[in-house]
């Protein structure tokens, strides 16, 4: 998932110890679905943010 999120939702971080664990940062996420599209297990269940109405861009 961290090699096609565009936003840079998921991360492999390495602990103190040398051991690696996976970061989701959920506020990086610009709501593009590619994680739902591209995923090749399809393990990401996407669901629209704000409560069904999508992302509120002001600008747009």
């Amino acid at each position: 998932a961290q090699r096609y999120c565009p936003a840079g939702v998921y991360e492999i971080m390495e602990n103190d110890d040398g051991s690696k664990r996976f970061q989701i940062n959920a506020t990086n996420c610009v709501h593009c679905k590619t994680c739902d599209i591209k995923d090749p297990s399809q393990n990401i269940t996407w669901v629209t943010p704000e409560g069904g109405g999508g992302p509120n861009y002001p600008n747009m």
